[in-house]
């Protein structure tokens, strides 16, 4: 079983290696606050410090830490499974926008500890899916980022349906929620289109002003502000992974005139477009995180 950690993209996965000695992993390598982290062992036992307190690990079990910053395992000798760490940004893309999205961020949410079925579907899903990014991770292709999510998605559903998670009551049966459900699904097909909200709301079934109350009710945001944030997320993905000048990458957002692009970046970034893509080239995995605010937070 691979041994070598390896990240990319928001995402570090270890294979846990038999040992003749106790071993210890310390979390937290991606220097990111908001990191979870997913212990699954196999074969051994051994134990998770969080928060001050040790948790006790008897394989085969899975571990999911909310955040796993300041956190460490102690795995015993003969001890086989796999850790992977996870920005809030990668789960957010790995949870994309369905149904059981909400379950599955209810999950996410909180610490959870359970036993691993290895020998059942879901179980093989899981160490299938750990496999897989190792191999992936090991040997990078083109697709890599798109295959990477679309495993972290097979390993979060079958860690789920494991898990038995249930979606809290107030989610499945707030009209509220389903209203934002379907709200954010818009917008994620329709940001790069510059929806008026009027449009939105159309789309929605209900009135401009009632989106509007939603929006900030539920999430302290206006319908207008959480588009922005959208947009201004994927304008810094944008400066900091392509090629495109600051023009065609205007352009390519839907922006007729590269100066507004400029203005819309600055307003909600604090920072103009050349000036973020500078920084952003000679940012290191240890430096501040200064991408655009991301809208994981909806239901």
């Amino acid at each position: 079983m691979p041994g070598t950690h390896l990240t990319t993209s928001g995402l570090l996965v270890q294979g846990i290696g038999s040992s003749l000695h106790r071993k210890i992993w310390r979390l937290g390598h991606l220097n990111v606050h908001t990191s979870g982290a997913l212990v699954c062992l196999e074969d051994g036992g051994g134990l998770i410090e969080a928060d001050g307190r040790p948790h006790t690990l008897e394989a085969p079990t899975l571990f999911w830490l909310n955040r796993s910053d300041g956190c460490r395992l102690i795995t015993d000798a003969g001890t086989t499974g796999y850790l992977a760490e996870m920005t809030e940004d990668i789960v957010t893309r790995a949870l994309g926008d369905f149904p059981e999205t909400a379950t599955l961020k209810y999950m996410i949410d909180h610490d959870h500890h359970f036993a691993f079925d290895r020998n059942s579907a879901n179980g093989r899903a899981i160490s299938s899916g750990f496999l897989a990014m190792l191999s992936e991770l090991q040997s990078p292709q083109n697709g890599m980022e798109m295959l990477l999510v679309a495993y972290l998605r097979i390993v979060l559903v079958s860690v789920m349906r494991m898990s038995g998670a249930q979606q809290p009551q107030h989610a499945r049966a707030g009209s509220s929620r389903q209203f934002l459900h379907h709200f954010r699904r818009l917008v994620e097909d329709n940001f790069l289109a510059h929806w008026p909200i009027a449009r939105y709301a159309d789309q929605i079934g209900i009135s401009h002003d009632r989106l509007h109350a939603i929006c900030r009710r539920e999430l302290e945001m206006t319908p207008k502000a959480l588009v922005a944030e959208r947009l201004a997320r994927e304008a810094g993905h944008g400066l900091e992974r392509s090629t495109l000048t600051i023009e065609q990458l205007s352009h390519s957002l839907g922006f007729r005139d590269p100066a507004h692009f400029s203005h819309f970046f600055k307003r909600m970034t604090g920072m103009a477009p050349g000036q973020f893509r500078q920084i952003m080239s000679h940012s290191s995995p240890d430096g501040p995180n200064t991408s655009p605010t991301n809208f994981a937070d909806w239901p």
